[in-house]
């Protein structure tokens, strides 16, 4: 009798867990927002300093970047004067306090030029051109300047501008001076020979100093991507590790640096053409291995991805931007795995994201971008609780109750 109350008691307990477990996100009520067409790259941050996420929407075929006030429930308007109308096609889009006045700025590279303008805000929903703006990152005329990174790369305590070239593979460097304004310093030369590429900065070796890391290849799935590490000195220059690059997938889509493991050590994590998503392990002086199971098959490409979070177990889990949708792979010890459903509904043209916490509630949201589209799509991380109390067990059942 004893082993019988037990299993009753384990199936009751599984019952319960499998009725219980929520979606990860919602709509929010306000879903979509209209932004205007073509939005690509979005970011939050509390620009007007009120303790709500705000919203800045780039726009590409229409030249604007729109500045929309959050109302702390998912829900965005336009702040007055919030759509800004540019010279150029907007490439990237960056915030941060980059005059030490305590309020956001707003960097913007030009699409068909490797410079960037620089908008001082006035902590309200405003922006207007620094002294001096634009400011040219380095002699490159490719059309293609769509990467940006604010880094202190030469560590004096200031914000520098780093645009790349995914055509070029040349990294354009403005070394900020912490009153808004840039001076160009020498641009680097990758060397990557493939058709495209990315890159990202972090401390991979744990020496304090700023690193880079490198993807680079084509859309042949004969021929893998190439992914490097350059050490940085900690005063602007870069140097490739020694010994052949790690391979990864071919047709890389997108690349970003997490500690994912929660040991202080930057990750990697890339996308590629045919839905694969790679992440490599951080092994200790810029030694890499994939993770169990990597490279991981989510059924469709994947252009943005962000690490956070999503279902609050204290593991840090992967949310990708997958054209008309947002998918979701959820950390399990040291691999991945889909999220049930993996997918969730976003506007055409999915192409990028952003997280945040919109509604204060401790659960991470997503904004999802609409290419082809007027609206972004706002999903709300819902929080862990018990949505539905499982049926209770006759005293003689030996079998869980059906799940409805």
């Amino acid at each position: 009798m004893p082993s019988v109350v037990a299993s009753m008691t384990l199936l009751w307990i599984c019952a319960t867990s499998v009725w219980a477990q929520p979606l990860l996100f919602a709509p929010a009520p306000a879903s979509p927002v209209q932004v205007g067409p073509g939005s690509g790259q979005m970011i939050l941050a509390d620009i007007d300093r009120d303790g709500h996420l705000d919203m800045v929407t780039r726009h590409l075929f229409d030249r604007s970047v729109g500045v929309f006030r959050g109302d702390g429930k998912g829900g965005f308007a336009r702040f007055p004067g919030g759509l800004m109308r540019l010279k150029d096609q907007p490439g990237a889009l960056a915030l941060a306090d980059l005059n030490g006045d305590g309020m956001l700025d707003l960097v913007v590279t030009q699409d068909h030029a490797d410079a960037v303008d620089v908008f001082l805000g006035d902590g309200k929903g405003g922006f207007t051109p620094a002294s001096g703006s634009p400011f040219t990152a380095s002699g490159s005329t490719a059309p293609y300047t769509h990467g940006l990174h604010l880094v202190d790369i030469n560590e004096d305590g200031k914000l520098d501008l780093i645009t790349s070239n995914g055509h070029s593979h040349e990294l354009g460097i403005l070394l900020g001076d912490g009153r808004g304004r840039f001076a160009a310093a020498p641009s680097l030369k990758l060397n990557l020979r493939a058709n495209q590429s990315f890159v990202a900065f972090g401390d991979i070796d744990g020496d304090g100093h700023i690193d880079l890391v490198s993807i680079s290849g084509g859309p042949d799935s004969s021929l893998p991507s190439a992914l490097k590490v350059w050490r940085g000195d900690g005063k602007g220059a870069f140097a490739a590790l020694p010994g052949p690059p790690l391979q990864v997938p071919a047709d890389p889509h997108s690349l970003m640096l997490a500690d994912l493991s929660g040991n202080r050590r930057q990750d990697i994590v890339s996308s590629h053409g045919g839905g694969l998503v790679s992440v490599l392990e951080n092994r200790g002086a810029g030694a890499f291995e994939p993770a169990a199971g990597s490279p991981y098959s989510i059924n469709r490409d994947a252009f943005v991805i962000v690490a956070a979070d999503v279902n609050r177990d204290g593991r840090t889990d992967l949310v990708a931007a997958t054209v008309d949708s947002i998918t979701v792979l959820l950390a399990t010890g040291r691999s991945f795995a889909p999220a049930t459903p993996i997918s969730f509904p976003a506007g055409p043209g999915a192409y990028k994201l952003a997280l945040g916490d919109l509604n204060a509630d401790g659960a991470a949201d997503v904004v999802a971008s609409s290419f082809e589209g007027n609206a972004v799509t706002v999903l709300l991380g819902q929080t862990p609780r018990r949505l539905a109390a499982a049926p209770p067990l006759h005293p003689t059942a030996r079998r869980a109750s059906p799940v409805r």
